[in-house]
């Protein structure tokens, strides 16, 4: 067999290990959070729109995915119309008293909380004629009650929709899902949908590995009153400003004017207005190209574990290079690497082992990088779909070159091992070390090390049964609790 032939079968060989590493970190996800009364063809007719708007399917070398974080919120389309109309029509009728010593928009707080008999409500019926006869015949109580009810629903989250709890839990899972993922996000908002960013922005805050570098947001008609980044709102969009017309000052001022859409009389539309108007669209594309070149990478490593065995001079000139297997995954692991089990390290002869791995489990896949004889390096490079949350148990094993055992009590000095384990995020979660030389003291002979990791699935049953209904990966906690070091005597 000739040189290519072997070259080709070595890279045919490579390429499954090089393609299974799903602990990569990289990537962006654009997130969309739809405002109230849309459907999920809507909601997703919406994610669709931005997508073709930013034609962005990758930035700098890496992928750009887009993930819809849906809002359920129960709350009709008339409603919608119906507080955008009401908005118009007091603006109307008002209009006349901007120049005046008081808020008008404080009238229009009045007027949906039932107050129409304040102040205010009097001072504009002396300026106005028929506007106490308005308040009275035009708002009437089924009409105050919707409004009151919409805006309640657009200025808090808690108990605003039948399902609230649901969309929360939902939402909190993608942004698991995509912070392990070690994604830079980008999430974009409309209406209510910037009430539910703000949530998930704090929440993908609270993510290992990350921080206000790795998230940018930016909102589009936010009918909240706090904005984490960019926002682009139309001064004829009646719903959002009906909610400054308040007098909460619940709302960012305008920072544009779209024209009056005639289809869309609320001037509130994401796609009828927002991704059409050509000054907003422009808006939108210059804040998200100004995210995508301000974020950074998650503080993650490419990995999910990283074992490192560092051995002294005096050991590697009496070893042979490591013997280093996943040998189980199992409780019990313990029992099976002490003193004379030899579940794990064979004798074959005298002061010869070998290491040997138990039957019947799955394994996880992982890199060994043999660069130097004195450090050997252990990456576990499986992120996703790992078979059990029972540990993971991975043997070392160095052949002698020599007869240790018969140069006692003149062995050479510091014949030793360190074992060290780290996570994704750079945390030393374990560390131990064992002298040949001490071991030889009490009479006992090192033979070899073992280490053990997990990663644990941190959800409930209700919680894992909406991963897997929504196709999504979920996050998991990673432990190393003991590394044993075996010996006979």
């Amino acid at each position: 067999m000739n040189r290519l032939t072997w070259l080709l079968i070595l890279l045919v060989t490579l390429q499954p290990a090089l393609a299974n590493n799903s602990c990569k970190v990289e990537g962006y996800a654009i997130g969309f959070f739809n405002g109230v009364a849309t459907t999920k063809k809507d909601a997703e007719r919406g994610q669709d729109k931005i997508q073709s708007t930013l034609n962005t399917d990758e930035y700098k070398g890496e992928k750009v995915e887009y993930q819809l974080f849906y809002n359920d919120s129960y709350i009709d389309e008339g409603d919608l119309n119906l507080l955008g109309d009401f908005a118009e029509t007091f603006d109307q009728r008002t209009h006349e008293l901007t120049q005046k010593s008081f808020d008008r928009w404080e009238a229009f707080w009045d007027i949906i909380n039932g107050r129409q008999e304040s102040s205010i409500i009097q001072k504009i019926g002396t300026l106005v004629e028929g506007f106490i006869l308005f308040v009275n015949d035009v708002i009437s109580i089924k009409l105050n009650y919707q409004i009151k009810a919409f805006l309640e629903k657009l200025a808090t989250l808690t108990g605003s929709t039948p399902n609230t709890e649901e969309v929360r839990l939902n939402h909190r899972l993608i942004n698991d899902s995509l912070a392990w993922e070690g994604k830079k996000l980008i999430y974009i908002a409309h209406s209510q949908g910037n009430l539910w960013v703000n949530e998930s922005y704090e929440n993908v805050l609270s993510q290992t590995g990350y921080d206000a570098d790795n998230i940018k947001v930016i909102h589009i008609a936010p009918a909240s009153p706090i904005v984490k980044g960019d926002y682009i709102l139309s001064g004829n969009d009646l719903v959002i400003n009906g909610l400054q017309l308040t007098g909460i000052g619940s709302v960012q001022p305008f920072n544009f004017t779209a024209p009056v859409n005639h289809d869309e009389s609320t001037g509130h539309g994401l796609i009828e207005v927002y991704l059409t108007d050509p000054t907003s669209v422009s808006m939108i594309k210059k804040s998200v190209k100004k995210a995508f070149s301000a974020l950074t990478k998650p503080d993650m490593e490419d990995f999910l574990f990283q074992i490192t065995y560092e051995y002294t001079p005096n050991f590697v000139s009496n070893h042979k290079s490591p013997q280093i297997k996943l040998v189980d995954n199992n409780e019990d692991w313990m029992d099976k690497a002490s003193e004379y089990a030899g579940v794990y390290l064979v004798e074959k002869s005298r002061n010869k082992y070998e290491l040997v791995s138990e039957k019947n489990f799955e394994p996880v896949t992982f890199d060994y990088k043999n660069n130097s004889r004195d450090r050997q390096t252990i990456t576990v490079n499986q992120c996703n779909k790992i078979s059990s949350e029972k540990p993971f148990v991975l043997g070392e094993y160095s052949e002698e070159t020599v007869d240790l055992s018969s140069m006692w009590p003149n062995l050479p000095p510091k014949i030793e091992t360190k074992v060290t384990v780290m996570d994704r995020f750079g945390r030393k979660l374990l560390q131990g070390g064992v002298s040949k030389n001490e071991y030889r003291d009490r009479g006992w002979s090192y033979i070899g090390s073992f280490v053990d990791f997990k990663a644990v699935i941190p959800y409930a049953d209700t919680e894992k049964k909406q991963l897997k209904k929504n196709k999504l990966q979920g996050k998991y906690e990673l432990y190393s609790d003991t590394i044993l070091f075996s010996f006979e005597s």
